[in-house]
Protein backbone atom coordinates (compact mmCIF):
# COMPACT_ATOMS: atom_id res chain seq x y z
CA UNK A 1 0.00 0.00 0.00
CA UNK A 2 1.36 3.73 -0.98
CA UNK A 3 1.94 6.50 1.33
CA UNK A 4 -1.10 8.30 -0.54
CA UNK A 5 -3.57 5.20 -0.61
CA UNK A 6 -2.82 5.06 3.42
CA UNK A 7 -3.60 8.57 4.02
CA UNK A 8 -6.97 8.63 2.47
CA UNK A 9 -8.16 4.92 3.89
CA UNK A 10 -7.58 6.94 7.52
CA UNK A 11 -8.57 10.05 6.50
CA UNK A 12 -12.21 7.98 5.71
CA UNK A 13 -11.33 5.89 8.77
CA UNK A 14 -11.51 9.11 11.31
CA UNK A 15 -14.06 10.70 9.27
CA UNK A 16 -16.28 7.72 10.09
CA UNK A 17 -15.55 7.75 13.38
CA UNK A 18 -16.37 11.34 13.98
CA UNK A 19 -19.62 10.66 11.92
CA UNK A 20 -20.48 7.83 14.55
CA UNK A 21 -20.01 9.87 17.47
CA UNK A 22 -21.57 12.78 16.09
CA UNK A 23 -25.22 10.74 15.03
CA UNK A 24 -24.66 8.62 18.74
CA UNK A 25 -26.29 6.02 17.19
CA UNK A 26 -26.65 4.14 20.83
CA UNK A 27 -24.84 4.62 24.09
CA UNK A 28 -24.13 0.68 23.84
CA UNK A 29 -21.69 1.69 20.20
CA UNK A 30 -20.39 5.00 21.65
CA UNK A 31 -18.76 2.47 24.44
CA UNK A 32 -17.22 0.32 21.96
CA UNK A 33 -16.23 3.65 19.85
CA UNK A 34 -14.48 4.78 22.55
CA UNK A 35 -12.72 0.83 23.07
CA UNK A 36 -11.49 1.23 19.14
CA UNK A 37 -10.52 4.67 19.69
CA UNK A 38 -8.08 3.90 22.94
CA UNK A 39 -6.88 0.66 21.09
CA UNK A 40 -5.96 2.69 17.72
CA UNK A 41 -4.26 5.16 19.90
CA UNK A 42 -1.95 2.91 21.96
CA UNK A 43 -1.18 1.27 18.08
CA UNK A 44 -0.57 4.23 16.79
CA UNK A 45 1.92 5.78 19.12
CA UNK A 46 3.48 2.10 19.51
CA UNK A 47 4.39 2.05 15.42
CA UNK A 48 5.57 5.87 15.76
CA UNK A 49 8.15 4.98 18.67
CA UNK A 50 8.77 1.56 17.10
CA UNK A 51 9.21 3.18 13.32
CA UNK A 52 10.55 1.11 10.94
CA UNK A 53 10.68 2.78 7.38
CA UNK A 54 7.65 0.82 6.10
CA UNK A 55 5.93 3.91 4.94
CA UNK A 56 7.58 7.51 5.38
CA UNK A 57 8.08 9.04 8.78
CA UNK A 58 5.52 11.86 7.67
CA UNK A 59 2.98 9.81 6.92
CA UNK A 60 3.26 8.18 10.01
CA UNK A 61 3.16 11.49 11.90
CA UNK A 62 0.42 12.77 9.67
CA UNK A 63 -1.65 9.51 10.78
CA UNK A 64 -1.00 10.15 14.54
CA UNK A 65 -1.42 13.52 14.84
CA UNK A 66 -5.24 13.44 15.22
CA UNK A 67 -5.43 10.43 17.25
CA UNK A 68 -4.59 12.71 20.65
CA UNK A 69 -7.16 14.79 19.78
CA UNK A 70 -10.00 12.42 19.16
CA UNK A 71 -9.25 11.17 22.36
CA UNK A 72 -10.06 14.02 24.53
CA UNK A 73 -12.86 14.96 22.51
CA UNK A 74 -13.96 11.17 22.98
CA UNK A 75 -13.14 11.37 26.49
CA UNK A 76 -14.01 14.91 27.60
CA UNK A 77 -16.60 13.61 30.03
CA UNK A 78 -14.54 11.59 31.86
CA UNK A 79 -11.40 13.64 31.75
CA UNK A 80 -13.85 16.70 33.21
CA UNK A 81 -14.80 14.50 36.00
CA UNK A 82 -11.37 13.02 37.52
CA UNK A 83 -9.84 16.63 36.60
CA UNK A 84 -13.24 18.09 39.17
CA UNK A 85 -11.74 15.26 42.07
CA UNK A 86 -8.68 16.43 42.10
CA UNK A 87 -9.52 19.88 41.97
CA UNK A 88 -7.49 21.19 39.02
CA UNK A 89 -10.76 21.88 36.45
CA UNK A 90 -12.04 25.37 36.11
CA UNK A 91 -14.74 24.42 34.15
CA UNK A 92 -16.42 25.21 37.31
CA UNK A 93 -15.01 28.52 37.81
CA UNK A 94 -16.64 29.87 34.25
CA UNK A 95 -19.15 32.64 34.95
CA UNK A 96 -22.85 31.19 34.97
CA UNK A 97 -26.18 32.12 35.57
CA UNK A 98 -29.11 30.19 36.21
CA UNK A 99 -32.06 30.46 33.58
CA UNK A 100 -34.77 31.27 36.89
CA UNK A 101 -37.42 32.45 34.21
CA UNK A 102 -37.66 29.12 32.74
CA UNK A 103 -36.78 27.61 35.89
CA UNK A 104 -40.24 29.49 37.05
CA UNK A 105 -42.32 28.22 34.66
CA UNK A 106 -41.10 24.65 34.27
CA UNK A 107 -41.81 24.66 38.42
CA UNK A 108 -45.34 26.27 38.15
CA UNK A 109 -46.19 23.82 35.16
CA UNK A 110 -45.03 20.88 36.37
CA UNK A 111 -46.61 21.14 39.84
CA UNK A 112 -49.51 22.24 38.20
CA UNK A 113 -49.49 18.80 35.84
CA UNK A 114 -48.50 16.76 39.10
CA UNK A 115 -51.19 17.80 41.15
CA UNK A 116 -54.15 16.48 38.58
CA UNK A 117 -52.64 13.56 37.48
CA UNK A 118 -52.00 14.68 33.68
CA UNK A 119 -49.25 12.73 31.70
CA UNK A 120 -46.11 15.48 30.26
CA UNK A 121 -42.80 14.95 28.62
CA UNK A 122 -40.92 18.06 28.54
CA UNK A 123 -37.21 17.97 27.04
CA UNK A 124 -35.01 20.80 27.46
CA UNK A 125 -32.28 21.13 24.71
CA UNK A 126 -28.66 21.77 26.07
CA UNK A 127 -25.48 21.33 24.35
CA UNK A 128 -26.75 18.45 22.20
CA UNK A 129 -28.82 19.82 19.33
CA UNK A 130 -32.01 17.95 18.57
CA UNK A 131 -32.69 19.39 15.53
CA UNK A 132 -33.53 15.54 13.81
CA UNK A 133 -36.26 15.04 16.67
CA UNK A 134 -37.69 18.73 15.95
CA UNK A 135 -38.17 18.33 12.37
CA UNK A 136 -40.74 15.74 12.85
CA UNK A 137 -42.36 17.46 15.39
CA UNK A 138 -45.43 20.06 15.07
CA UNK A 139 -43.77 23.68 15.53
CA UNK A 140 -44.87 25.99 17.77
CA UNK A 141 -41.89 28.62 18.40
CA UNK A 142 -43.37 30.68 21.68
CA UNK A 143 -41.99 31.52 24.44
CA UNK A 144 -42.45 29.52 27.49
CA UNK A 145 -45.39 30.21 30.09
CA UNK A 146 -47.01 27.90 32.17
CA UNK A 147 -50.31 28.25 30.70
CA UNK A 148 -49.02 27.19 27.22
CA UNK A 149 -46.98 24.25 28.61
CA UNK A 150 -50.19 23.25 31.10
CA UNK A 151 -52.39 23.42 27.70
CA UNK A 152 -50.48 21.50 25.22
CA UNK A 153 -50.67 18.38 27.83
CA UNK A 154 -54.40 18.59 28.41
CA UNK A 155 -55.58 14.70 27.63
CA UNK A 156 -58.64 16.19 25.21
CA UNK A 157 -56.14 18.57 23.10
CA UNK A 158 -54.61 17.46 20.22
CA UNK A 159 -50.67 18.03 21.06
CA UNK A 160 -50.60 16.20 24.32
CA UNK A 161 -49.58 13.45 23.18
CA UNK A 162 -45.38 13.32 22.55
CA UNK A 163 -43.32 15.26 24.09
CA UNK A 164 -42.26 19.16 23.97
CA UNK A 165 -38.58 20.71 23.22
CA UNK A 166 -37.40 23.57 24.99
CA UNK A 167 -34.82 25.76 23.27
CA UNK A 168 -33.08 28.78 25.15
CA UNK A 169 -37.06 30.30 26.35
CA UNK A 170 -38.68 29.14 23.67
CA UNK A 171 -41.28 25.96 23.22
CA UNK A 172 -39.94 24.69 19.74
CA UNK A 173 -42.16 21.93 18.91
CA UNK A 174 -44.65 19.27 20.46
CA UNK A 175 -45.75 16.55 19.68
CA UNK A 176 -42.41 15.45 19.53
CA UNK A 177 -41.60 11.12 19.69
CA UNK A 178 -38.14 9.44 20.97
CA UNK A 179 -37.03 5.93 20.47
CA UNK A 180 -37.60 4.19 23.71
CA UNK A 181 -34.74 2.85 25.40
CA UNK A 182 -33.47 -0.92 24.80
CA UNK A 183 -32.70 -1.11 27.87
CA UNK A 184 -33.90 -4.57 29.92
CA UNK A 185 -32.83 -3.40 33.74
CA UNK A 186 -35.69 -1.03 34.00
CA UNK A 187 -38.93 -1.36 36.62
CA UNK A 188 -41.93 -2.74 35.30
CA UNK A 189 -43.48 0.83 37.07
CA UNK A 190 -41.75 2.87 33.85
CA UNK A 191 -44.61 3.36 31.01
CA UNK A 192 -43.84 4.85 28.12
CA UNK A 193 -42.73 8.68 28.62
CA UNK A 194 -40.45 7.22 30.92
CA UNK A 195 -38.50 4.95 28.57
CA UNK A 196 -38.71 7.49 25.95
CA UNK A 197 -37.26 10.07 28.37
CA UNK A 198 -34.39 7.33 28.79
CA UNK A 199 -33.96 7.08 24.99
CA UNK A 200 -33.20 10.75 24.28
CA UNK A 201 -31.12 10.76 27.65
CA UNK A 202 -29.14 8.19 25.49
CA UNK A 203 -28.56 10.04 22.65
CA UNK A 204 -27.94 13.39 23.61
CA UNK A 205 -27.38 15.53 27.00
CA UNK A 206 -30.75 16.72 27.45
CA UNK A 207 -33.07 17.56 30.24
CA UNK A 208 -35.83 15.86 30.31
CA UNK A 209 -38.97 15.96 33.20
CA UNK A 210 -41.65 13.36 33.39
CA UNK A 211 -45.41 13.40 34.87
CA UNK A 212 -46.87 10.49 34.84
CA UNK A 213 -50.47 10.54 34.98
CA UNK A 214 -51.17 7.30 36.65
CA UNK A 215 -49.46 8.80 39.53
CA UNK A 216 -48.91 12.28 39.17
CA UNK A 217 -45.13 11.39 40.50
CA UNK A 218 -42.32 13.88 38.64
CA UNK A 219 -39.28 12.02 37.24
CA UNK A 220 -36.25 13.60 36.11
CA UNK A 221 -34.05 12.05 32.54
CA UNK A 222 -30.20 13.13 31.92
CA UNK A 223 -27.26 11.57 31.01
CA UNK A 224 -28.81 7.87 30.77
CA UNK A 225 -29.70 8.54 34.35
CA UNK A 226 -33.29 8.43 35.69
CA UNK A 227 -34.33 9.94 39.07
CA UNK A 228 -37.97 8.74 39.72
CA UNK A 229 -40.47 10.29 42.10
CA UNK A 230 -38.19 13.48 43.09
CA UNK A 231 -39.66 16.19 45.09
CA UNK A 232 -39.87 19.73 44.15
CA UNK A 233 -36.77 20.39 46.26
CA UNK A 234 -34.65 18.08 43.75
CA UNK A 235 -36.41 19.04 40.85
CA UNK A 236 -34.79 22.61 41.39
CA UNK A 237 -31.83 21.41 42.46
CA UNK A 238 -31.67 20.09 38.95
CA UNK A 239 -32.88 23.06 37.68
CA UNK A 240 -30.15 25.42 39.19
CA UNK A 241 -27.08 22.80 38.26
CA UNK A 242 -28.57 21.97 34.23
CA UNK A 243 -30.63 25.07 33.47
CA UNK A 244 -27.75 27.52 33.31
CA UNK A 245 -26.66 30.24 30.48
CA UNK A 246 -23.77 32.33 29.66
Amino acid sequence: MDNYTLLVLITYLYALYLLMLRIKVSYKAIKVFKIFLLVLAVSSLISLIQYNGTISLYVAIVIFLPVPYLVVMTYITEIVNVMKKVGLSTFNKRSFKINNELAEHLMSSVDFLSKRKIGALITVERNVNLTPFINKALMINADVSKELLTSIFIPSTPLHDGAVIIRGNKILCAKTYYPSTERTDLPMTYGTRHRAAIGISEQSDALTIVVSEETGNVSVTINRQMEYNVSKETLNLYFEKFLKIN
